[in-house]
């Protein structure tokens, strides 16, 4: 039996019982209210009336808390005993020390279950509570730990090897040491976190036992994970603060110290670099920033341009969705790092409106600390290039960036420009193998049935039971790790054949494809023009625009007249049309003023590229058909970005449940507007193939790729509306001559690269797949020895 209390408990419960409520709790929404009334009612059925209108809450509560304490310091006690013997065994081992500890549950004041409780199930007042609970575990000086604190540290050494104590405590007070010089200097905001790393000759033993398939080999070569931040996990701010501090022993969280000092380190970078003078005001339009020329930041690959048109998607789209409040709740979200086996590495509680950087350096700067110094970390996530970006503008992980590359989480890349898809989407980068970057999306749907738990229970005890459930779906999935990779192995296998028979059947060497590969991403990744010669472009453009809407007048104004002229309207007729010409001649006087001052303002370049329009319909069309597909992408992206509120949308109520509905219903009345405008694209396609076939079109013109309707909403990687073959504005100069290259003309040869780069990125991950089989085995061979010795020396016992 445990008791509810340590001394004079008035309920003690069957071991048994407790057990199987904590691992029901694992798996629903821990629940005492529902569980005691259930207990209550079926004693009363059986006989057994306990007395009082809610006799069982409040000290069971209590037990199941305190033995679900005890539980998880037994597994850490167990997990510390096994490390020493690691430590005294493998040398390797003890600089990667356990961070654990078993008294992290009781920092300072021992809390309660019904801390953790809601407002609403607080009946009694408190006074009234002390007088009838008795004695409770706060009330108990806990000898054994007294004892073993005021043991002398060098009496334990003499009597065993180096500890895992040890190890914890000399690093704790290394750390306070740095702490308290750093609160001393005046320098702090010169402090980089990054740059605190113990080195270290293979991953930590915390990592090790996150993933055995990522760290658990002699050698850590490299490694994949992903970020994602879910804002349905949040925690609402309560009137009495937070709830006494209660840490599970193996926590997945990391200290909000940390944090803050990153967020304090980000925000001064920014503000002393951007601590300038602000430039002279100017009582005409500046358009030198219009004229500035587009270029690749130092470090980056994609132009300026594409990253501000990345960043402009992704806050169009952040603002459109509704995020935590710091007015109402004290943790707005949670931001999980995970490696791509969707085992959580590291979490933060996030207490920000949006999702600031910071947060994701936190959580890599972790990463590198627990890591050897020649591992190499790919890191996927939703917008991968701007962190990227950032990094390089502000010096963000210096130690580390040399030994690190980004990517975009593949499920949504369709936020991105296709140049930025080119470099940092997983499927076209090297050493992604088929990693996808989205198992955060995984993570929070398995704890979905703790987010309306969490807004309610105390703070501590929230991270508590994040905590929990983490670890019984690491300790279920470890046994499925070998399924896991076989279920890999095959995939990989399937996509390869796949791919390798594409190759053969395109028709061009291997040479050939990556010569053309390497030509596209320099021809669509080269930094845009001067924006004056777009300008120049769009001023064409709206001119022709002009034109249009002023024959579009003189139509009007002609069959104003000829109403006029004919003798067989209706008097009433006449008389309206007399009265409409009037309005009508002065807008057509308007719009040819308009033209005419438009036409006046273009360059002489300008005017023969308008005189080759108004004579050419072929380039005419290609204009609208440009203007037409950018307009499909904009819509297509935005009707993504509301669907993929939804599939973010964990909690199932009513409510919720009907503004989904009628989201949904909104997106789904949307997609015939956006089907009608792709078959217009896809009819000025073809007249302008029959025009280039009429051999009516500029020399070596290309007719561009038809929009498939099927899989039209999909947005993958390799659909043919990311490629504007035949519409960019760099082949409205016709006529030189030139050929076009192969990845642009042949079909073949387009199929070729993506099969080329299916095939590299399935090698990789065969490649990787027999690494993680490797680590797995030798993992599994260390951990039978440690166990083995455990077992034999008393000394551990």
């Amino acid at each position: 039996l445990f008791p509810c209390s340590p001394v004079y408990p008035t309920l003690a419960v069957d071991i048994r019982v407790l057990d199987f409520v904590r691992r029901l709790f694992l798996r629903i929404a821990p629940n005492y209210t529902a569980w005691c009334s259930a207990a209550t009612d079926f004693l009363a059925s059986q006989g057994y009336h306990l007395p009082g209108d809610d006799p069982l809450r409040r000290r069971f509560a209590n037990a199941l808390q305190w033995f679900m304490s005890l539980s998880d310091m037994a597994t850490a006690r167990i997990d510390t005993t096994l490390q020493r013997v690691r430590v005294e065994n493998i040398p390797e081992a003890y600089a990667t020390a356990l961070r654990l500890n078993p008294k992290s549950h009781c920092q300072g004041q021992s809390p309660r279950a019904e801390d953790g409780l809601s407002d609403e199930d607080d009946e009694q007042p408190r006074a009234a509570r002390r007088s009838t609970r008795g004695v409770t575990i706060e009330d108990v000086v806990d000898e054994e730990v007294e004892e073993m604190e005021t043991r002398k540290p060098d009496a334990r050494r003499s009597t065993r090897g180096v500890t895992i104590e040890d190890v914890v405590d000399e690093e704790v007070e290394e750390t306070e040491t740095r702490k308290r010089a750093r609160t001393d200097s005046d320098s702090s905001d010169e402090w980089d976190p990054s740059e605190e790393q113990v080195p270290l000759s293979r991953p930590s033993e915390y990592l090790r036992s996150r993933c055995p398939l990522c760290f658990g080999g002699k050698k850590c070569e490299s490694i994949i994970v992903a970020a994602d931040a879910c804002f349905t996990q949040k925690h609402s701010a309560q009137k009495c603060g937070r709830d006494p501090p209660r840490t599970h022993p193996n926590t997945y969280f990391i200290p909000e110290e940390e944090v803050n000092a990153w967020k304090h380190y980000a925000d001064c970078i920014r503000s002393r670099k951007q601590n300038q003078p602000p430039p002279p005001k100017r009582t005409k339009p500046d358009h030198t920033h219009d004229d500035e020329q587009d270029h690749c930041e130092e470090g980056l690959r994609v132009p300026k341009s594409v990253l501000d048109g990345c960043l402009a998607s992704f806050t169009a789209a952040d603002e459109a969705r509704i995020k935590g409040s710091t007015r109402f709740f004290d943790v707005t979200a949670n931001m999980t790092l995970l490696c791509r086996h969707d085992r959580p590495l590291f979490t933060v509680n996030m207490n920000t409106p949006g999702e600031g950087q910071h947060y994701v350096l936190a959580l890599l700067a972790k990463l590198f600390e627990n890591l050897p110094h020649d591992t190499i970390v790919r890191f996927l996530y939703d917008i991968g290039c701007q962190l990227h970006r950032s990094c390089v503008k502000w010096g963000f992980l210096k130690p580390y960036m040399s030994r690190m590359t980004f990517a975009v989480s593949i499920f949504h890349a369709f936020g991105h420009q296709w140049p930025c898809q080119m470099i940092y989407h997983p499927r076209k980068c090297i050493g992604c193998g088929l990693s996808d970057g989205e198992g955060c999306e995984r993570l929070w749907h398995s704890l979905s049935h703790l987010i309306a738990y969490g807004r309610v229970a105390g703070y501590y005890v929230r991270m508590y039971n994040l905590d929990s459930p983490a670890h019984f779906n690491n300790e279920e999935g470890l046994s499925k790790l070998g399924v896991w990779l076989r279920r890999k192995v095959i995939a990989c296998e399937s996509k390869l054949n796949e791919a390798e028979e594409v190759l053969r059947k395109c028709g061009f060497p291997e040479d050939v494809l990556q010569r053309e590969w390497d030509a596209q991403i320099k021809a669509q990744t080269k930094p845009l023009p001067r924006q004056h010669k777009n300008r120049g472009k769009s001023a064409v453009e709206e001119a022709l625009r002009l034109r249009k809407s002023r024959d579009a007048a003189l139509d009007y104004v002609k069959d104003l007249r000829k109403r006029i002229m004919d003798t067989s309207s209706a008097p009433w007729e006449t008389a309206t049309a007399e009265l409409e010409l009037e309005t009508a001649l002065q807008v057509l006087r308007k719009a040819e003023g308009k033209v005419k001052r438009k036409e006046d303002s273009l360059g002489v370049t300008a005017k023969q590229q308008l005189r080759h329009l108004i004579k050419s319909p072929f380039l005419t069309k290609k204009m609208n058909a440009r203007a037409l597909k950018t307009r499909i992408r904009e819509r297509l992206r935005s009707r993504k970005f509301e669907l993929d509120r939804l599939e973010r949308s964990y909690r199932k109520q009513r409510s919720e449940q009907r503004i989904n509905e009628h989201t949904q219903d909104s997106v789904k009345r949307r997609d015939p507007g956006i089907a009608e405008l792709t078959r217009k694209y896809n009819r000025l396609c073809d007249d302008m193939d029959t025009i280039i076939r009429q051999n009516k079109a500029p020399r070596n013109a290309i007719a561009p790729v038809k929009i498939e309707m099927e899989g039209l909403f999909d947005l993958d990687v390799d659909d043919d509306i990311w490629l504007d073959i035949g519409l960019g504005y760099d082949d409205d100069d016709e006529g030189d001559g030139s050929a076009p290259p192969l990845w642009l003309s042949n079909d073949d040869v387009r199929a070729g690269i993506r099969a080329m780069l299916d095939r590299d990125r399935c090698l990789e991950e065969r490649k990787r797949l027999l690494d993680e089989r490797s680590a797995m085995q030798e993992w599994f061979s260390e951990e039978w020895k440690v166990v083995t010795m455990a077992m034999q020396d008393s000394r551990f016992f």
